[in-house]
């Protein structure tokens, strides 16, 4: 499931690669499975999409939001989120499509943006405020600084991973990254974030701001081989039965909040 890291290098890969999406000008839609649109696919008015220019990228939690200028003058915003299967791909248009593409934007210039996924559970959305969708969220995992941290994690009583998926607390984390994390904080994920100590605290929100840096320079993880660019080494997530790869204990996984957790018993004690 593409999370912080992974969607944040889909952003630098669309902004800063060769071509940029940056200055692209969309000159055809092809929406290849309707049922991508969030809104009914009339409403999402993808017809006005034509003749756009992708003026910027950006990254809120999950969310991909392009910044578009068209000729209506007004701010529009394309909004994606990949959920658990979702790719997008800078490609020569004349590249054909794949079983699993869900939409395709043609582009002025050659090349084409495609989204595939699979599982068809990503959607987009075209908005002239992306604060409609991502008003509600914390602030982003990957910057959060240490008072604030602190101080939203003090107005909880709540299991400390359920508390992380929570993108009200804070945004960008999923399941994968929240298991890295509690390890590397040393903290069991079943720990009641009110009995947290100051120093546990300040060790949680470096282990969440450390792992979320090196997976984003790492280009994200590579599992199940979706992120297969992707170079972050896991170490817990995933990995049941397996050594730790600093005691050798054998990782542990459980049911909580209804998402597999995986933990170390010996370096995460409650």
């Amino acid at each position: 499931m593409p999370e912080l890291p992974e969607v944040e290098s889909v952003v630098r890969t669309l902004r800063n690669g060769t071509p940029s999406l940056i200055g692209a000008r969309i000159r055809s839609v092809d929406p290849v499975w309707p049922g991508v649109c969030a809104h009914r696919p009339d409403d999402l008015c993808l017809e006005q999409l034509v003749g756009c220019r992708f003026d910027s990228i950006a990254r809120r939690g999950k969310y991909l939001i392009f910044s578009l200028s068209c000729a209506d003058s007004r701010a529009h915003f394309l909004v994606i989120h990949l959920r658990m299967t979702g790719r997008l791909f800078l490609v020569p248009d004349r590249d054909a499509l794949q079983r699993h593409t869900r939409l395709v934007l043609y582009l002025a210039g050659g090349h084409a943006l495609r989204f595939d996924d699979p599982r068809k559970f990503g959607r987009v959305w075209l908005t002239d405020d992306p604060g409609t969708l991502t008003g509600r969220m914390g602030p982003d995992a990957l910057t959060v600084s240490p008072d604030e941290f602190a101080g939203r994690l003090a107005g909880y009583r709540r299991q400390v991973k359920p508390l992380l998926l929570d993108q009200s607390f804070v945004a960008g984390l999923g399941n994968i990254y929240a298991d890295e994390s509690l390890y590397r904080a040393g903290i069991h994920p079943r720990a009641n974030s009110a009995d947290l100590l100051p120093e546990d605290v300040r060790r949680l929100h470096a282990a969440v701001t450390s792992v979320l840096g090196e997976a984003v320079a790492a280009g994200g993880a590579n599992i199940d081989g979706v992120f297969k660019a992707g170079s972050f080494v896991i170490n817990v997530y995933g990995r049941e039965g397996a050594p730790c790869r600093i005691c050798g204990t054998p990782v542990s996984k459980i049911r909580l909040g209804q998402r597999g957790t995986h933990f170390c018993g010996q370096c995460q004690p409650l």
